[in-house]
């Protein structure tokens, strides 16, 4: 439901939503194991129980998408 009610403050700041509409009290989640992760806020629930094990494959390459990466390499042997 937060994932859902944050939308609106998501596209003010001109970021992507999850791509559902903005009622939080009628919007349908998908599925367990089913992702809304094409968007700056994302949502995903695993059948896992309580810990983020199961969603770290999913985690990693959403937020990598957001992250800047360097191609330069350091030496500290220098």
């Amino acid at each position: 439901m937060a994932a859902v009610a944050a939308q609106p403050v998501f596209r003010l700041l001109g970021a992507k939503g999850l791509g559902v509409s903005d009622d939080y009290m009628t919007e349908k989640m998908p599925a367990v194991n089913v992702g809304l992760l094409d968007g700056q806020l994302a949502w995903r629930q695993h059948d896992g129980g309580h810990t983020v094990g199961p969603n770290w494959k999913y985690l990693i390459p959403w937020a990598d998408k957001f992250l800047t990466h360097s191609s330069s390499v350091t030496s500290a042997s220098k």
